[in-house]
């Protein structure tokens, strides 16, 4: 162990039972009480060796232990951004301390700001953490997310434009790239990411199909081109050839930005497409949306919930059914063809009075029902 000093505040420096050096703060500018909890930290780890008792665990060590290996992994950035405000919580506290009610602190701390999704995120992120720590690392502590009262999850959210608004938002990009990339979401379906990462060797016109390899699943998958698609394609490999004919992306840079060259992959649209929903009039309303927007008009277009979950890439149909309300008369149209009741409804006064006197004969004679 060394003690060393970072800004008047006293740390500890080890070497860990797995060979990596854990940096602990003492939380004292007094050296002499300094070295007495690093004493007293020594000692328990020796009596953790002895007696196999679990020796103190500092949370950002677990955070640390825990985000290390997904540093190369997509959505590493989106996990790392939900540690933080766990960070910001439980700092340097001793994980083995940590149970259910400090979690639900947390719970009650954190919900006065964000979301009850963005909440459960965090606490999927927390409990990871926590099982990669007892799996991985072989720390013996309990998972406290595992009792602790989890917000419910929330419905899924379904916005979208109608024709009217979607239009509109089309004049109101002002960007070229943001005008097209709004057009082939309305007509692919497509996440942000798998159309921002697209590269023209994924895009077959013979076909008709784009092929996404950076897919939320990891794995390969096809979309089909429409006509609308096409030409939207079409006019973004024509700018390409006249702007930067070696970019390999589809939706690009026309002029230098920052940290970006001409040519180079649009990035981020958050901005811009903000931007354009405020010209436009449109409120609460995300990129993400244009994907529910293109299974909206798919459904009340009459198209089954089943080739819309197949053309979403969803896992399962559960995921698609949150837009069956868009298409009131799919039950109607279910059962209109059975008409049971209506055979029966519809016969004449003779025609039921032979049936009734037919059916008591049946009964009178030991029959079993109706003939």
């Amino acid at each position: 162990m060394r003690l060393y000093k970072r800004k008047g505040v006293y740390y500890l420096t080890r070497q860990s039972t797995g060979g990596k050096q854990v940096r602990r703060s003492l939380k004292t500018h007094d050296k002499r009480i300094a070295e007495q909890r690093a004493a007293k930290l020594e000692l328990t780890i020796h009596e953790a060796k002895l007696f196999g008792k679990e020796p103190p665990r500092s949370f950002k060590e677990m955070i640390v232990n825990y985000l290390e290996p997904k540093q190369s992994k997509r959505g590493f950035e989106r996990l790392q951004y939900a540690c933080r405000p766990l960070i910001e919580y439980f700092g340097d506290s001793d994980v083995t301390k940590i149970n259910e009610s400090h979690v639900e602190g947390y719970i009650n701390w954190r919900s006065e700001t964000v979301s009850d999704g963005t909440l459960r995120r965090e606490l999927g992120a927390l409990s990871a953490a926590f099982n990669h720590a007892i799996k991985k690392q072989k720390w013996r502590i309990e998972n406290p997310c595992l009792k602790a009262e989890i917000p419910k999850e929330p419905k899924g959210r379904v916005r979208y434009l109608t024709r009217p608004e979607a239009k509109r938002l089309l004049q109101a990009a002002e960007l070229p790239y943001l005008a097209d990339f709004i057009e082939l979401n309305l007509n692919t379906g497509c996440r942000k990411g798998e159309l921002l990462n697209l590269k023209w060797e994924n895009v077959d016109f013979s076909t008709r199909l784009i092929y996404l390899d950076q897919t939320k699943s990891g794995e390969w998958q096809t979309v089909p081109i429409n006509e609308a698609a096409r030409q939207v394609l079409v006019r973004r490999m024509q700018l390409r050839d006249q702007i930067c004919p070696n970019s390999r992306w589809v939706f690009f840079h026309m002029v230098p930005a920052l940290n970006s060259k001409v040519g180079d992959r649009v990035k981020n649209i958050r901005r811009s497409f903000k931007s354009a929903c405020n010209r436009a009039g449109i409120e609460n309303f995300r990129p993400h949306d244009l994907r529910h927007t293109f299974a909206s008009w798919l459904v009340m277009e009459g198209v089954p919930l089943f080739e819309v979950s197949k053309l979403l890439r969803h896992a399962s149909i559960q995921m698609t059914e949150r837009y069956a309300h868009l298409a009131p008369d799919y039950l109607h149209d279910a059962v209109a063809s059975l008409g049971f009741s209506a055979q029966f409804q519809h016969t004449t006064n003779s025609e039921q009075n032979q049936v009734s006197e037919k059916g008591l004969k049946v009964v009178k004679n030991g029959g079993r029902g109706w003939i």
